[in-house]
């Protein structure tokens, strides 16, 4: 596996079934005294990244670094460097403070950072080292609700690589959870994806290019409300009509030769509150 995008072969399809961008940032139970006060800033940071607000959630952040709440070693700084985190543009630091996250956080945390720190290789390329933080977070963190997730991410990285068949085993499993908590969005690429491993006759294709999706509609207006929103955020979006009678509006953004640059892309505009998988780029 090279830097410079998929080898192609005949599981082309399946390398590119979605690259799935999830950031679970799920509350924290709390002391009343610490909800009063740490959490509560923390709170605030937390609704000021949803909301896209990055530069005042990155200054109420600063902000609670530099009081004695950062000597807090418990639940409330496992959540602040979580954010921290989500909320720097240097992935080196990143993965620095998730990967403390991932070995000290319990499973509400610990199993997000670990399940970032494999969406950051596999945006660099190190498919590897993904596929061991998706085992390690599994077993650390059995039962987590992120687990169907993880099985998702699986497949697309043994995909990434080649191996088709591990591909479509991953998949499986995660289809398999049928209790496991999932996005609609997550569960319909799985869906998407066997049905590419039941139908395997493809062959090689013209040169891939990739770009990202943020949502698929089956009506105009709520496919312009999201284009909208997301230019509104600084970012560029479109809208494909549907091909054919009966298909969806599809919002995508950016066009790009390789897959790492549309993951990385994937991952800005995740963190920018876009839940965003990567496709095969339209002709």
């Amino acid at each position: 596996m090279t830097r410079r995008g998929f080898p192609r072969s005949v599981g082309s399809r399946w390398r590119t079934a979605g690259w799935a961008v999830v950031l679970a940032v799920g509350g924290t139970g709390l002391a009343p005294s610490a909800a009063a006060q740490s959490g509560g800033v923390l709170d605030s940071v937390e609704r000021a990244a949803d909301l896209g607000e990055a530069a005042e959630a990155r200054r109420l952040l600063a902000g609670w670094f530099a009081s004695q709440e950062a000597s807090d070693r418990g639940a409330d700084a496992e959540r602040a460097r979580f954010l921290r985190a989500r909320l720097t543009s240097d992935l080196d630091s990143a993965r620095v403070d998730y990967l403390w996250v991932a070995v000290r956080a319990d499973d509400r945390y610990g199993a997000a950072a670990r399940l970032r720190l494999a969406q950051l290789n596999v945006a660099e390329g190190r498919l590897d080292r993904a596929e061991a933080d998706l085992a390690r977070m599994r077993a650390d963190f059995p039962g987590n609700p992120l687990t169907f997730t993880s099985w998702l991410w699986t497949g697309n990285v043994r995909a990434a690589s080649g191996d088709v068949q591990g591909a479509c085993t991953a998949w499986e499993t995660a289809a398999s959870l049928q209790g496991a908590p999932a996005a609609q969005s997550d569960r319909e690429l799985v869906r998407t994806a066997l049905d590419g491993c039941r139908n395997s006759g493809g062959g090689p294709g013209a040169a891939e290019s990739f770009s990202v999706q943020l949502g698929a509609f089956g009506s105009r207006v709520a496919a312009e409300d999201l284009r909208n929103r997301v230019v509104a955020s600084g970012r560029t979006a479109r809208i494909l009509p549907p091909a054919s009678p009966g298909e969806l509006y599809r919002v995508r953004s950016g066009r790009f030769a390789g897959r790492e640059e549309a993951a990385r892309h994937a991952v800005r505009l995740a963190e920018a509150g876009f839940e965003s998988i990567v496709v095969p780029g339209e002709p």
